[in-house]
């Protein structure tokens, strides 16, 4: 048993280690990248962000030794950093981009002159005193203002240690701590006739726990020092020395926290397991052991169907997914236009300004017929999972009141511009033209493209329209010319006009945006406003980041465009852009991640449950150990062997089953699969444990060894 104990503490220590460092080595570029003070600027109108302030930012980081980054994030995967330290990420990336297959590039920080400059800035200390020099030094361009840390708290070890720590990282750790468990019970078990021969010979309790788990614990600080090392040796070979200092730290109070948890549980499981052992009443003592087993069983086994429930769920949301992936292949040199943070959303004068100088950067984009809108927002729902099912949660049902807000820009209602037009044709219903011949560009005209079955709401759709409209280009406006002190606008209501353009039936829109439409990412047959430029312009400022669409051959000319045309209105914080077709492949990549995730639990469960089910039969075993050899001697046959056993684990499944059933109020099929695969499952193990302990017991029990 001591050998068997030995190589199982061996392969599970070397597999926690291994899977601690691919763990943390995930987490890394997180916290890499966030654990920074970040900080904004508003830049000043005539501020000239040459190379003479790049060069500033250089001295600035020289001076006081510390990392000024900003970051491109072209999408979930790909990354590029732009820092005055780029030495410091040498080796720190290998890992993460082998592995995780991540796609994160360094690049000098003067290099991020030729992607545009952006409004955040990453400095990498949590010094007060250091960011408020910098915010001095550098208030000639502008407002400054610290945002603070995505990792907020002091620098003490154990907030560095519980940044690399999550879910799945705890969730594989209890499997292993339970396995441990588990395998120490079993030891235990088995030595109680050790035991009692060195409480006949008046060693202590003390004495005899020390005696009895020194190959337990010789064999964890051996291992745990060797694979240390070998970790230690890898890093050096691969010249990554630079996280040596963040991982094993981590990984050494990683280890002594299993070994004080299972010094722990071993102290517990002595006094349970060697507790009244020459009271006669042992078969009390196994009873409870075997009750809380069952009790955990019983919750493991209504937790794992639960577990196949979403997974069956997620594959079926992955399989759509990838059905629909063939209508994005056109949209591989498509760009979001986004916005990074700042603090002029906070003022609404400034948020004006930042407005309109939106609307210069649109104009000048859409001169060169490389941008285009559409605003799906209404239309955004939860996943689907049935392709077939019309009853969809679009965001506009939450919207609505009455039948008459169905037909309002509340209700099914996308917005377009003249550029998306262009892109997908749509024809009127009376004369079958293109509907960009019937656009009306004054400036009092709100255009809006209506389905021909919808006529009969034509009154509805004028009204609400027209009420929106006067909303949006006259009270929303003036709140920007109120807070700038500028002359308000006098504009009534009946000085605007609804241009009502009837289509054809069952036209499709694309939605360019995987969280809006049907399972194929279409709108079928809304009702559409034709953006013209004519309203607020904080209309246009709100489709930045997934409504507004940039056509550019890849990721660094789409930024170079962008840069030439900000640059130029003082707008640095639209120099970013995320990957249309990035975005979509980001959704499948995390439902796989789900997917595998789920997979791991319900591995970790399933293990658990089958050791459950081995410790059962185990204690079952020794509970009626006499009886069931004599049985076995004569002739009975398992089951009846065992009826009692069998007859609970039935019992136990029927309940799981029963109560599934008024949960859900409905049988599904994958529940009755998965019940029934698990019962099977549940005898074959029960069967094979007590062969394996039959032959053992009778073998003693013959002998007149059998206590």
């Amino acid at each position: 048993m001591k050998k068997k104990l030995v190589g199982i503490i061996i392969i599970l220590i070397i597999l926690m280690n291994i899977f601690s460092f691919i763990h943390i080595n995930k987490n890394l570029v997180n916290n890499l990248l966030f654990d920074k003070t970040i900080v904004t600027f508003v830049f000043n109108e005539k501020s000239n962000l040459d190379e003479n302030f790049l060069n500033e930012i250089g001295d600035f980081s020289k001076e006081k030794d510390i990392e000024i980054a900003q970051y491109s994030f072209l999408s979930g995967k790909k990354i590029d950093i732009y820092s005055t330290m780029e030495n410091r990420y040498k080796g720190m990336l290998f890992i993460p981009n082998l592995i995780f297959n991540k796609d994160i590039k360094v690049h000098n920080f003067k290099a991020v002159y030729n992607v545009g400059f952006k409004n955040l800035f990453y400095i990498d200390t949590k010094d007060k005193d250091v960011i408020n020099e910098f915010a001095k030094d550098f208030n000639k361009y502008g407002i400054i203002y610290d945002l603070g840390s995505k990792y907020e708290g002091d620098e003490s070890f154990f907030n560095n240690f519980i940044k690399y720590i999550d879910v799945n990282f705890v969730s594989v750790l209890i499997l292993f701590l339970f396995i441990f468990v588990l395998i120490i019970l079993f030891y235990y078990l088995n030595n109680k006739k050790d035991y009692l021969i060195y409480e006949l010979w008046g060693y202590s309790k003390i004495q005899i726990y020390c005696i009895l788990n020194k190959i337990l614990y010789k064999t964890l600080f051996i291992t745990i020092f060797a694979c240390n090392l070998v970790m230690i040796g890898i890093i050096y070979i691969f010249n990554l020395t630079s996280m040596l200092f963040k991982f094993i730290p981590i990984t050494i109070v990683l280890n002594l926290v299993v070994v004080l948890l299972l010094f722990l549980f071993s102290v517990i499981l002595f006094a349970l397991s060697f507790a009244n052992l020459n009271n006669k009443d042992e078969k009390k003592r196994l009873s409870k052991i075997r009750f809380i087993a069952s009790l955990s069983k019983f919750c493991l086994i209504l937790l794992i169907i639960l577990l196949f429930k979403n997974f069956s769920n997620e594959k079926s949301i992955l399989k759509k997914n990838q059905d629909s992936l063939g209508l994005w292949e056109n949209t591989e040199n498509l760009f979001n236009i986004c916005a990074m943070y700042s603090p002029i959303y906070e003022d609404l004068a400034l948020e004006g300004e930042h407005n309109d100088k939106v609307l210069k950067v649109y104009k000048d984009l859409s001169r060169l017929n490389k941008v285009f809108i559409i605003n799906s927002i209404n239309f955004e729902r939860s996943r689907i999972l049935n392709p077939y099912n019309e009853e969809i949660d679009y965001t506009y049902k939450g919207n609505i009141k009455n039948k008459e807000d169905l037909y309002s820009p509340h209700g099914r209602n996308i917005m377009v511009d003249k550029n998306y037009l262009k892109r997908h044709l749509i024809k009127t219903s009376f004369d079958k033209k293109n509907v960009l011949d019937k656009i009306d560009y004054n400036d009092d005209v709100l255009n809006v493209l209506v389905p021909q079955k919808l006529k009969k709401h034509e009154n509805t759709i004028k009204k609400t329209y027209r009420e929106w409209f006067y909303f949006q280009k006259v009270h929303v406006s003036n709140m920007y010319k109120e807070a700038s002190n500028q002359k308000l606008s006098k504009k009534k209501i009946d000085d605007l006009k609804i241009n009502l353009i009837y289509i054809q039936n069952n036209q499709a829109y694309f939605t360019y945006n995987s969280n809006a439409g049907d399972y194929l990412n279409m709108v079928k047959d809304p009702i559409v406003t034709v953006y013209t430029e004519n309203v607020d312009n904080s209309i246009l400022a709100s489709t930045l980041g997934g409504a507004i669409f940039l056509e550019s051959k890849n990721e660094y000319s789409a930024l170079e465009e962008i840069k030439n045309i900000t640059q130029r209105y003082n707008v640095y914080e639209l120099n970013a852009i995320l990957s249309v077709y990035d975005k979509k492949g980001q959704e499948i990549s995390q439902i796989e991640d789900k997917i595998d995730r789920l997979m791991l639990n319900i591995i970790i469960v399933s293990v658990i449950l089958t050791l459950l089910m081995i410790v059962i039969t185990y204690v079952y075993y020794k509970s009626y150990i006499s009886k069931i050899i004599i049985k076995s001697l004569y002739g009975y046959n398992f089951i009846t062997t065992y009826k009692d056993l069998l007859l609970s684990n039935l019992f136990m499944y029927i309940l799981v089953f029963l109560l599934l059933i008024i949960i859900y109020k409905k049988i599904y099929i994958y529940t009755v699969i998965v019940t029934i695969s698990m019962l099977f499952i549940d005898f074959i193990i029960a069967r094979t444990v007590n062969v394996v302990l039959l032959n053992k017991g009778e073998i003693k029990f013959i002998k007149g060894e059998l206590k």
